[in-house]
């Protein structure tokens, strides 16, 4: 698919790295070195319509050194994070979703635009919730709790969801706020978790 008219003054250069930007499981693959560049470059090729194979297979390249550098800066800046963070269990979770505000001590809360998410310790729950509202009890929080740079930091939710998803463990709410992060999960897979980030801390 070429380009539109507007992409006339860009260099090949410009257009793959632009390209391959938008893509993420590009530049995931070009991260980790598992790219094949000349059908890549084929690919890319007929897609901006723009330069030859061998030009774009040199840009390829050269958007592939730079991902693979910004990557291993990243990873040190997050797993610093991790090494650096508290990491503990909590069970006797339940996530309450209700179109309306309740009333009830919570461990943290979202507000959604058509509803309110609760994250609670059922053990505190000493009145009977309406029937409207979507209870799931018996869970497991793992609760983060990281330097202030984290704020600053891109990435860090990005290695803990991936990392836990290579594990094919399943989040139930996942609240990031300020230094803190909750991950509510089955209680099934949380020892697993646990296990997994206790390893960077």
């Amino acid at each position: 698919m070429a380009r539109d008219g507007s992409d006339k003054t860009k260099s090949v250069a410009q257009l793959v790295r632009d390209t391959i930007r938008m893509r993420p499981s590009i530049m995931d693959a070009l991260k980790m070195g598992i790219v094949n560049y000349s059908a890549l470059a084929r690919m890319l090729q007929r897609e901006i319509g723009s330069g030859s194979v061998e030009a774009v297979k040199a840009a390829i390249i050269r958007v592939s050194e730079e991902l693979s550098a910004e990557r291993g800066l990243r990873e040190e800046r997050v797993l610093s994070i991790l090494r650096e963070s508290k990491v503990r269990l909590q069970d006797k979770i339940a996530v309450i979703i209700s179109p309306e505000v309740l009333d009830i001590p919570y461990l943290v809360t979202a507000y959604l635009t058509d509803s309110y998410v609760y994250v609670v310790d059922q053990t505190m729950l000493r009145e009977a919730l309406p029937d409207y509202v979507q209870v799931t009890s018996n869970l497991v929080a793992l609760i983060l709790i990281s330097p202030p740079r984290l704020e600053e930091t891109p990435g860090f939710v990005a290695f803990i969801t991936q990392l836990l998803a290579s594990r094919e463990i399943n989040i139930v709410e996942f609240i990031s706020c300020s230094t803190n992060t909750v991950i509510v999960l089955d209680s099934r897979a949380a020892l697993t978790a646990f296990s997994l980030l206790q390893n960077y801390t």
